[in-house]
Order: structure tokens, then C-alpha cells, then sequence
């Protein structure tokens, strides 16, 4: 039930603050927060990470709902004690890839709504919302899991 309640917090958390930045900011405009660190844009995604895929929203809806079916087929397949690493990376990628499938079925795009000020430039240009941040730390903790498995 924790796990459970870890998706449904990130995706509803997610998506008032996705709500908020797209009725406060216009769309591809800035605001500098935090001395220059963290810059407030709202950027409409259609593609994955660097606009991969933007010009095939449908196809990035069909590999964003695969990759999602399969994080929580492989949650629902761990066993009901142990790996909780394993658990709490599956309910980020459920959680954040849920918040942000959601915005691909009903909007059409992803709402993104911060960049980051430091960085090479690359970095620098790519703009994320919360659910992302999620994502990478929940493939992270399962990363990590898996190779804390094979070592046992």
C-alpha cells in the first residue's frame, strides 16, 4: 500500500504544480529563481528528452504507455517482501511516467516548467518538469537494485 501511495502522491503533487506553472507562466517564458540556478520556463514537449521523437506524439504515446505497462508489471511481479529499492524506484517511474502519459493523452504535450542555470549549454537548454525528476531517480534506484542483486 506504501508504494501505492508514493505513485498516486507524485502524480497528483505533479500535476497541481504542473496546473499552477501553466496557468502562471507564459508559454516559453522565463523567470530566474534561486540566484540564477533554477529557471522557471514553460515549455509544451511533445518528444522525449531533447524533443526525440516531436515530430511522432502518437508514437511517443505508444512507447511512453509500453515503457509504463512494463515498470508496473515488474512492481506488481516483485515479491510482496524485500526489494524495497527495487519498489520505491518502480513507484517513481510509475508515478512521474503516469503524470506525464496523462499530459500526452489529454493535452497533446508534455507541460515542462523549469531549466536548469548552470551547466554546458546543452544542458542548460533542456527543460523538465517534477515527474522527470522522478523518473531518473526511480531508474537510478533500480539501477542500483539490480546491480545490488546480482552481487548477492
Amino acid at each position: 500500500m506504501l508504494f501505492i501511495s508514493i505513485i498516486l502522491f507524485i502524480f497528483c503533487f505533479e500535476s497541481m504544480i504542473k496546473q499552477h506553472m501553466d496557468q502562471t507562466l507564459p508559454l516559453n517564458g522565463s523567470r530566474q529563481i534561486s540566484g540564477g540556478l533554477v529557471v522557471l520556463k514553460k515549455y509544451y514537449n511533445t518528444g522525449a528528452a531533447g524533443n526525440f521523437l516531436q515530430r511522432h506524439p502518437g508514437g511517443m504515446r505508444g512507447i511512453h504507455a509500453i515503457a509504463l505497462c512494463l515498470a508496473a508489471a515488474w512492481a506488481a511481479a516483485l515479491p510482496k517482501k524485500g526489494q524495497a529499492m527495487a519498489k520505491v524506484g518502480l513507484s517513481f517511474l510509475v508515478g512521474g511516467g503516469g503524470s506525464n502519459l496523462h499530459d500526452r493523452i489529454t493535452k497533446g504535450h508534455v507541460v515542462d516548467y523549469f531549466r536548469f542555470g548552470f551547466g554546458p549549454l546543452w544542458f542548460r537548454r533542456l527543460v523538465f518538469n517534477l515527474a522527470d525528476l522522478f523518473i531518473f531517480a526511480g531508474m537510478a534506484l533500480c539501477g542500483i537494485a539490480l546491480l545490488k542483486k546480482d552481487k548477492e
